[in-house]
């Protein structure tokens, strides 16, 4: 049954429009924005969100093994959408020794550090054993250079002659890589220029992470894929 309505229209309004159907529905008012969280973090919120077929076909994941990253934009063709940006994180612990970056140290300092946190190492004894030859190291290329009389000051060969016979080949480490996951034991090498100065390097721990990065990340897309199969999955 038809009810009539009377509208009045004031202060010069002149046109009105009138709407015929069901309104807009109205959503929260305030989105859900979360930024550098846990790796896992997209597919708890969908575990425990629920979502819905209509809000699939308006959400996206996307992901970079390069960036390390897994972002989901849930329902962003609606007001107020969500986004949860998963970051894969390496441990705090790694972070601290810059392997493979820029971080450099004398001998001293290098030995210094090695001291302080010997107890990420394998071989406690063994970080102590090399923190004695650093130590000594460029006390002993200087004694070389001087027995030898040599003017030309050929440093380099000789800093690699005293590595070679005194300073271990490298060294392991046990600590974990990635926040949130286990402990591995990784092999770190010392790498001396012709000025003393020492970085930490290690062809095994960027062979990690690459390998890993897919294994971690391959894996939470396995398990949304699983989860929502129509959710939209883009690689960047």
């Amino acid at each position: 049954m038809e009810k009539e309505l009377k509208i009045t229209v004031e202060n010069g309004v002149k046109e009105l429009v009138i709407l015929n159907g069901a309104a807009e529905p109205v959503y929260h008012l305030k989105s859900i924005d979360v930024k550098d969280a846990s790796i896992v973090a997209v597919h708890e919120f969908l575990v425990k969100k629920g979502i819905e077929n209509e809000d699939v076909m308006n959400s996206k994941i996307e992901f970079s093994y390069n960036e390390l990253f897994l972002n989901l934009y849930y329902s962003i063709r609606r007001r107020n959408p969500d986004t949860i940006k998963g970051v894969l994180k390496l441990h705090p612990d790694l972070k601290k020794f810059d392997i493979n970056g820029s971080k450099t140290y004398n001998t001293f300092e290098l030995a210094d550090f090695i001291k302080m946190n010997r107890h990420y190492f394998e071989n406690k004894e063994y970080a102590m054993k090399l923190v004695s030859e650093l130590r000594g190291f460029e006390g002993k290329v200087n004694r070389d250079i001087e027995a030898k009389a040599d003017t030309r000051g050929n440093a380099k060969m000789l800093i690699n002659q005293v590595v070679e016979s005194n300073i271990p080949a490298g060294f392991h480490l046990v600590l974990p890589v990635f926040v949130g996951q286990e402990k591995v034991r990784l092999a770190v090498e010392i790498n001396i220029t012709s000025d003393f100065s020492c970085s930490l390097i290690s062809p095994d721990l960027k062979q990690l992470i690459d390998e890993e990065t897919k294994v971690i990340i391959g894996g939470e897309l396995d398990k949304i894929k699983l989860l929502q199969p129509d959710l939209k999955i883009f690689e960047l």
